[in-house]
């Protein structure tokens, strides 16, 4: 069960966490150390305390652990505009010091590049890679369900990814094509008699077809598929299988209140065994930001898909739905509140979690350089299977300075 506001560092939460703050480091705001070979240097710093009442996700019938941490995020910047091509390189780090419970510290780690290119009017390219080190939990992920009880660590992993696009159509011209591939590997790198059935690489192919309007707006054919490879034969069965998608949608950008997109369509994930239910049927992405004010903005979100469920079962339905509400009050002050649903229905077993997650926090620009954050994060999941039911609460307060 991958849950979108769980605190456990999945392989895009870890990517996430890394690049919020690399974000905040090239705000606008920020310094920046430029050097006379063009290359320009952020550099920025997040520091923290958290409480976390169930580090494990424990359910009600296990022992619970809490306790306070500190994370420490620097993050690094690198970034080249040569005419039309932008150059940019990011590297963190984030260690997380548990006070009670030191079987639960970790170290995080991400490397990624990219480049632009505008070759002319008509054509764009552009390619991107990443490393990431990073750790599940304990009790989640692979182990979920668990409470921590198998674990004397965090699970750990190495993602690789790379990939590539190219675009050809003038911005000025109503019709453009989008070609886009990513190779993208998970391996973990500890717990190798359980984790070694959970190694594998996606290959993924796209399409998009574009027919801009004279609104701000384009109208989109969508096509992907994915190709998922296991390194090892599951013992309940091989897991390879290829998820097609095919879907239409619009994207519009920022108009006097409202931006964003929405996608609908038909998803078919077929699996190379045919002991294990194959799944076809609507899939939507639907994500709406609306600006009632200059200074308060309402973020929507919601999807339906497919994924592979970390432990048993063929497969699960996603279905999400989110809102955020996010106000300045003033330049020094600015908060933030949230809520996310996910139900995940589970094919080849008995089994339905449903999460429900709470943001509530407040941002307050003490200057130029140093932003202070706090808040909490409230978890809360219901399973058909008791075993995978808990509730975790994470509260927090968060430096993040620049130059």
């Amino acid at each position: 069960m991958n849950v979108p506001f769980k605190v456990s560092c999945m392989s895009v939460a870890v990517a996430s966490v890394f690049m919020a703050n690399v974000v905040i480091a090239a705000d606008e705001k920020a310094g920046v150390i430029r050097t006379e070979s063009g290359v320009d240097f952020t550099p920025g710093l997040t520091s923290g305390f958290k409480y976390d009442d169930n580090i494990t996700s424990a359910s009600d019938s296990a022992d619970k652990f809490n306790s306070w941490a500190m994370t420490v995020t620097p993050a690094l910047q690198a970034q080249l505009i040569d005419g039309q091509t932008v150059f940019t390189v990011d590297a963190a780090l984030e260690y997380g010091d548990y006070f009670s419970s030191s079987d639960d510290n970790y170290l995080d780690t991400l490397l990624q590049a990219k480049a632009e290119v505008d070759v002319n009017q008509s054509r764009r390219f552009g390619f991107d890679t990443a490393y990431i080190a990073g750790h599940e939990d304990r009790g989640s992920g692979i182990f979920e369900g668990t409470s921590g009880a198998l674990q004397d660590e965090g699970n750990t992993f190495d993602i690789l990814s790379v990939g590539g696009f190219y675009e050809y159509g003038a911005m000025t011209t109503p019709a453009r094509v989008k070609l886009s591939a990513k190779y993208y590997t998970k391996e973990y790198t500890n717990f190798e008699t359980v984790t070694q059935y959970r190694n594998y690489a996606d290959t993924t192919l796209a399409g998009t077809f574009y027919y801009d309007t004279q609104a701000a707006t384009s109208l989109l054919v969508e096509l992907i598929t994915v190709g998922t490879a296991y390194d090892e034969v599951d013992p309940t069965g091989k897991r390879d299988s290829t998820t097609n998608t095919a879907r239409v949608g619009a994207e519009w950008q920022a108009t006097a209140s409202t931006e964003g997109s929405v996608k609908v369509g038909y998803q078919a994930k077929d699996f190379d065994n045919a002991d294990r239910e194959d799944f076809s049927g609507l899939s939507w992405d639907a994500k709406v930001t609306w600006k009632p004010l200059t200074y308060s903005s309402f973020d929507f979100t919601t999807g339906r898909a497919s994924k592979d469920p970390n432990g048993a079962g063929d497969f699960i339905r996603a279905t999400s739905y989110g809102v955020k509400w996010n106000h300045e009050w003033s330049e020094l002050f600015a908060t933030f509140i949230g809520f996310n649903q996910v139900t995940d229905s589970y094919t080849g077993i008995d089994r339905e979690d449903k999460t429900k997650a709470y943001q509530l926090g407040i941002n307050y620009n003490v200057t130029r350089w140093l932003t202070l954050k706090s808040g909490v994060n409230i978890n809360q999941v219901d399973s058909t299977d008791n075993q995978f039911a808990f509730d975790r609460n994470v509260y927090f307060i968060n430096a993040a300075m620049t130059l």
